[in-house]
């Protein structure tokens, strides 16, 4: 049985407390929250007004990309001469939400353009022969990539040879020789000329709207009228939520609540998120996986149509579909995600397998990506699951943990697959069945070479130190004014400690722990969402400590500040 360590290493940050203090004074804050803005780096109070107010003047110049200039007098070029513009994008929400604003932006300009998007369980990860020919058999004159074609030397080569020119748009890592493209924007090419390295793909489509926009003398409302589009692919991306990610979704969640978009509009009222407030857990909870199912489980286009489409009553039927769609997906999930951790608890040992990989015949490759987030979720290390298929060929799909990056790691491996791509914290993959052996051996012992055995338990780290009399309405507000929250720019954790039972503990629903807490004279509820097995820890401490983020619950009418309990030290 695999037996790992609870995650209790809690500990509560160090930060610069008179920068904290100066800061606090000059935005009349409370201290708590000073603290918290010096620990996302924030310094000074024109620093703290540009996070907590984003604004299009945000943005960097598009034209900061070396090859912009070439990429958009490519364009231009293509939309005069009335040649075929085919956009190649992934089948993720970030490569459908990139080809569904870069073709909206070239038919706003008159571009005669169509799409093509890969199905993820014939052509996997990426560029692929079988889409490359279908272009070139269509009549392309000029392809663009979004959200994916760094790594694809060989398929482009393929394009070129036809005549056709390539210009590449992704933000995955480069690997190897660059592609020989007409142009290239991606800023994690060396040399790319463009400061913000960590865009969505979704990102760089909307710099290039914007380059196309400054060039053609639009408004700004050319671009930004995407930015509830772009809002969705960069938090469905998980990219880190600061610099112009953070931009893009703070303008884009506010757009997306009264969006023009018929598609997006038919979604929202297919999960009943009409009229409420949108960030990320909205987006990459209900809006996204719906997005992403129909591809998960074969074709990717619907999900296409239903944001491309301007018909209403059509909107709403493929939004139902794709709600369909997403519970399929989940029950497909649910059953993977079982048998994934039971081979975990046979065969794993938690002193040895530093990485798992996992392959089997009957798994779904749509849905590897999310089994192997659980796997991370459960047993904190790094994960790879493949599907495989008759033919003895597997798909997979990798997340990774804090400081370990996944990519760097897979290029160890390069001779075991077949191909590869991704980022820091995921990946995607293809292997030979016979290779999934030597690769897990391989793989661990990467692992093990920069990671010990205590890099691989769960640390909860709190922002601050505060008591319940703190947690008021008005300390909330300023709280949730820090949305949207993700990678880089967390909810924020708070730390309360010698707390005791107003009432006794219970569990709730399944397996959630719900308590009702004191200290110095205040009272708050606080819920613990699977650590219901904490309960009997918990009842017997006389005081306790819990680290948690602070959130509005609602029940009966009536709306309640509560404790989201994410670690409990007794």
């Amino acid at each position: 049985m695999f037996i790992q360590p609870r995650p209790e290493k809690i500990s509560v940050r160090d930060a610069d407390m008179l920068c904290a203090a100066t800061l606090a004074g000059e935005l009349a804050i409370p201290m708590a929250i000073a603290k918290i803005l010096v620990l996302r780096g924030l310094k000074t109070r024109d620093e703290s007004l540009r996070y907590f107010k984003p604004d299009i003047a945000h943005f960097y110049d598009p034209f900061l990309f070396h090859d912009m200039e070439k990429a958009i007098g490519r364009i231009l070029r293509a939309i005069n001469e009335r040649e075929r513009i085919v956009i190649y994008g992934d089948y993720d929400v970030d490569g459908i939400t990139s080809t569904v604003v870069l073709l909206r932006a070239l038919r706003v300009l008159g571009a005669d353009c169509g799409y093509y998007c890969p199905n993820r369980l014939t052509e996997g990860y990426g560029m692929s022969e079988t889409g490359v020919k279908k272009i070139i058999e269509d009549g392309a004159n000029l392809l663009i990539s979004v959200d994916c074609g760094i790594s694809a030397a060989k398929e482009i080569a393929m394009v070129n040879a036809a005549g056709v020119d390539v210009i590449i748009t992704d933000h995955h890592e480069p690997k190897g020789a660059l592609p020989q493209a007409y142009a290239v924007l991606d800023p994690k090419v060396s040399g790319s000329g463009y400061p913000e390295e960590i865009l969505a793909g979704v990102g760089i489509a909307l710099k290039l709207c914007h380059a196309l926009g400054k060039r053609t003398g639009k408004s700004d409302e050319f671009w930004t009228m995407f930015l509830d589009l772009a809002a969705v692919g960069t938090a469905a991306d998980v990219v880190p939520m600061t610099g112009e990610n953070r931009t893009i979704t703070s303008l884009g969640f506010k757009r997306l609540m009264q969006t023009k978009n018929p598609g997006l509009k038919a979604l929202i009222a297919a999960q009943g998120l009409t009229g409420k407030d949108l960030s990320t857990g909205e987006v990459g909870f209900q809006l996204a996986p719906c997005i992403n199912a129909v591809g998960r489980l074969g074709d990717p286009s619907r999900g296409i149509e239903l944001l491309l489409t301007d018909d209403e009553d059509f909107a709403q039927r493929i939004a139902g579909e794709l709600k369909t769609a997403n519970f399929e997906r989940r029950a497909i999930d649910s059953a993977m995600q079982k048998e994934a951790f039971a081979w975990v608890e046979e065969h794993c040992d938690p002193l040895r397998d530093f990485g798992i990989v996992i392959g089997r015949e009957n798994w779904h490759c749509g849905v590897v990506g999310i089994v192997a987030s659980k796997l991370v979720e459960k047993y904190h290390r790094p994960a790879i699951l493949f599907a495989i298929n008759d033919q003895g060929i597997a798909r997979g799909s990798g997340r990774s943990v804090r400081g370990f990056h996944l990519h760097k790691a897979l290029l160890e491996c390069e001779e075991l697959l077949e191909s590869f791509g991704g980022h820091a914290a995921a990946a995607g993959m293809t292997i030979k069945e016979d290779n999934i052996g030597p690769f897990r051996t391989r793989f661990n012992d990467v692992v093990k070479s920069c990671m010990s055995i205590d890099d691989l338990v769960a640390r909860i780290e709190a922002d601050v130190q505060v008591s319940i009399s703190d947690l008021t309405p008005k300390f909330f507000n300023l709280l949730k004014s820090m949305e949207p929250f993700g990678p880089g720019n967390p909810r924020p954790q708070l730390f309360c400690k010698a707390l005791r039972h107003k009432y006794d503990p219970r569990i709730v629903g399944s397996n959630h722990l719900k308590m009702t807490v004191t200290s110095g004279g205040a009272v708050m509820d606080a819920v613990g969402f699977n650590l219901g097995d904490r309960f009997e820890d918990v009842k017997r401490a006389r005081e306790f400590n819990l680290v948690f983020s602070l959130e509005e619950n609602t029940w009966n009418g009536k709306t309640n500040l509560q404790m989201k309990v994410k670690g409990v030290e007794v």
